[in-house]
């Protein structure tokens, strides 16, 4: 009790703003805390750089890889340990002597316990770490500890961080444009539309909810009538979009910071057999199957289980001593309708 009580009080000293905390100290993202991780001027799509970064160099030795990631309550992060576990397996098979870790906070707001679970990681002094930190600051003291021990960090799709030397992740951002102009066209680009976000101390959900207001700032016809917060919880997506729709019941789309949200969202839609549009953000298979069924209208695929593949792939890279780009949006896409049956 009394180290997990100072872990926290490490916890709470670290929620400083981390872009203020980079230009003090010489982190490994400095830069790209000062840009922002969604505006970094030197940011690369994995798609554009495949082919030029060649095959993956052969690791002499035992290697330990962590993975400290959100809870597997929530699918997309089940789906992001199921493709780290994929890429060790596929390393494997190729004669690598590589071992990944995979381990989830709780719950989504378990922030205490992820970073319990982040310093067991380097106490046992794995070769270096994946991390998806529930907010920006809460893995803020294992990072440090992982600096000081040497070990290497590779942010996956959550939070972004500038003790990390690389991020593979979502553009976020940029979701937020695309869930908005899907909404935006297929309501005729005209009406109300409303934006349910995640934890307000997210990273990814600030910018997607940037993304998606930006978008919708010069459009004369479109009224935003509420953008709430849903926690990234599907009962409070439900309650939110339930009065939304008794306060606009001309409400024509809710754009949600994740697909757990908006199958909530659907559920109050379909409830009051409304014609509201709802469109998600991850990429889920229940979220793609309630598309094939006709019930969720779209959702941004940020396709979790390549992510994760991906952010193994360039943790290998840096230990075989590549020089890596510093952020990579990994590939997403509006997927519908028109396209949920591709794979």
């Amino acid at each position: 009790m009394k180290k997990l009580m100072a872990l926290t009080a490490m916890a709470l000293a670290a929620s400083m703003s981390l872009t203020a905390l980079a230009s003090e100290t010489e982190l490994p993202s400095a830069d790209v805390a000062e840009q922002g991780y969604d505006f970094y001027e030197d940011a690369v799509s994995y798609n554009d750089i495949r082919e030029d970064l060649g095959a993956i160099p052969k690791l002499d030795g035992t290697v330990t890889l962590g993975m400290c990631t959100k809870t597997f309550e929530n699918e997309f992060w089940r789906m992001q340990k199921e493709g780290a576990e994929t890429a060790a397996k596929n390393f494997q098979d190729a004669g690598y002597d590589l071992t990944v870790d995979v381990r989830g906070a709780q719950t989504e707001t378990d922030e205490e316990g992820q970073l319990t679970l982040l310093m067991d990681m380097v106490n046992k002094g794995y070769n270096g770490i994946l991390v998806s930190g529930i907010s920006e600051a809460n893995l803020v003291p294992g990072m440090e500890a992982a600096i000081e021990a040497g070990i290497d960090l590779t942010t996956v799709m959550d939070a972004f961080t500038p003790y990390a030397s690389t991020t593979v992740g979502a553009w976020h951002y940029q979701a937020g444009v695309q869930g908005a102009e899907w909404i935006y066209n297929t309501i005729g680009e005209e009406g109300k539309v409303a934006c349910i976000t995640g934890l307000s101390q997210a990273t990814a959900a600030q910018a997607r909810t940037q993304g998606f207001n930006d978008f919708f700032e010069d459009k004369e016809n479109i009224e935003v009538v509420a953008v709430q917060n849903g926690d990234w919880d599907r009962q409070k997506a439900y309650d939110i979009t339930e009065t939304l729709l008794q306060q606009y019941p001309d409400l024509g789309g809710i754009y949600c910071n994740n697909d757990t949200m908006a199958m909530g969202a659907l559920e109050a839609v379909v409830a009051a057999d409304s014609d509201c549009v709802i469109v998600g953000t991850d990429g889920t298979s229940e979220a793609l199957e309630s598309i094939k069924a006709g019930e969720l209208d779209a959702t941004v695929d940020f396709f979790p289980n390549v992510m994760a593949q991906i952010g193994v792939e360039m943790q290998i890279r840096k230990l075989a001593g590549e020089e890596v780009p510093k952020v990579i949006y990994a590939p997403q896409s509006i997927r519908d309708a028109s396209n949920v049956e591709q794979s």
